[in-house]
């Protein structure tokens, strides 16, 4: 019997068709697709040194983003420019997630005092379907953020955010990064008061 002849007659069987179906929902769960968005916020009442460290400060992070719950730090260290560190973090039942700040003064000699501040942050949380050991489902949200002073005083923030949303919340529209983002700058300033 060739081999086509025997995958045709396992496919007419009700249980592989199910199986093929199931397998090809799990591979179309796993696909992420990359959205990406540009925005920009003042922030007139705060100094530029000031909403960097605050953004920086991972312990500000689950009050940002609902789905960070208990963190530890897992390392941290610094270079010449950037002080740098990795968190480990629970995001509720078969989840978990890793985090990577990486915070920068403009001028690294003047720490706190520098004109220009960056902020990257890297966010990414998977989880297992129930019941399931496959796939892996992950999401990631990637934000590098220029903090710059603002005419007049204040700060500025400029960012670029990408994230990789799964198929069904992009066509669900959960994976709209512009808005996430704005919706992000407004909790910001509430917190910031």
């Amino acid at each position: 019997m060739s081999l086509a002849r025997a995958g045709r007659r396992l496919l007419r069987g009700g249980r592989a068709r199910w199986a093929l179906a199931l397998l090809a929902l799990a591979a179309l769960a796993a696909l992420r697709l990359r959205r990406e968005a540009a925005t920009r916020a003042a922030f007139p009442r705060h100094s530029p040194a000031a909403l960097a460290h605050f953004l920086a400060d991972f312990a500000n992070q689950p009050r940002l983003h609902a789905h960070i719950g208990a963190w530890r730090v897992q390392r941290e260290w610094r270079d010449a420019a950037c002080w740098h560190y990795a968190v480990q973090y629970e995001c509720g039942a078969r989840c978990a997630g890793r985090a990577t700040v990486a915070a920068c003064d403009g001028d690294a000699r003047t720490h706190g005092a520098s004109r220009r501040h960056r902020v990257r942050l890297a966010l990414r949380r998977c989880w297992r379907l129930p019941a399931l050991g496959w796939p892996l489902l992950c999401d990631h949200l990637e934000t590098d953020s220029l903090i710059t002073p603002l005419e007049g005083g204040g700060a500025q923030l400029e960012e670029q955010a990408s994230a990789r949303c799964g198929v069904l919340a992009t066509v669900a529209g959960r994976c709209d990064v512009r808005a996430l983002r704005l919706t992000h700058h407004t909790a910001l300033r509430e917190l910031l008061g």
